[in-house]
């Protein structure tokens, strides 16, 4: 079953007026230059894999430089005890389904699979998601609907996140951290 007849099946099932209150969860669409909270809030983010051992790049020009590291696409989202966390992005809204944890910054998410058990497991990351949770309790989160940071961009701050608003949900193609 694909994510489409996945919908329409669960609209028929849970009804009009139940999915058009979760589809108003987001917020209003950004202008087209972007710039503002990209989820919308109320919703609690699952909670994190806590990690005692502190992470190796905990400055934003670190995590933006690419990399590789044992934090970065382990299938957890993680909280360091330095505060530094990961960018969670998941398949659904509400934080359900598959979802893909990212430490370092990443300028294309369409070469990118959601990597946990769940619904859409195994499908690209990048225009198919649809709610995201920072863990990183510092460093901000901007989203871009095109890959290599362009198009429409928006934050999802420190420690915050929720279901994407019409303008980015299933339309984040990259991020970098700020």
């Amino acid at each position: 079953m694909n994510k489409t007849s996945f919908r329409r099946s669960l609209a028929v099932t849970v009804g009009g007026a139940a999915v058009a209150g979760i589809l108003a969860v987001g917020q209003p669409a950004l202008a087209a230059t972007g710039g503002g909270t990209v989820t919308g809030t109320g919703t609690r983010a699952p909670a994190p894999l806590a990690s005692a051992g502190l992470s190796t790049a905990s400055t934003k020009s670190g995590r933006n430089g690419g990399g590789v590291s044992a934090q970065h696409l382990d299938g957890a989202c993680n909280l360091y005890s330095n505060g530094d966390g990961d960018l969670c992005l998941w398949y659904f809204q509400n934080y359900g389904g598959s979802h893909a944890d990212f430490f370092f910054a990443d300028n294309n998410l369409n070469n990118n699979t959601f990597s946990s058990p769940g619904f859409g497991q195994g499908a690209l990351v990048g225009n198919n998601s649809e709610s995201a949770w920072n863990y990183d309790q510092r460093l901000t989160a901007r989203v871009y609907t095109g890959v290599n940071s362009t198009g429409t961009w928006g934050i999802v701050a420190p420690s915050s996140g929720g279901n994407f608003n019409s303008t980015f949900i299933n339309n984040v193609e990259s991020f970098v951290w700020i």
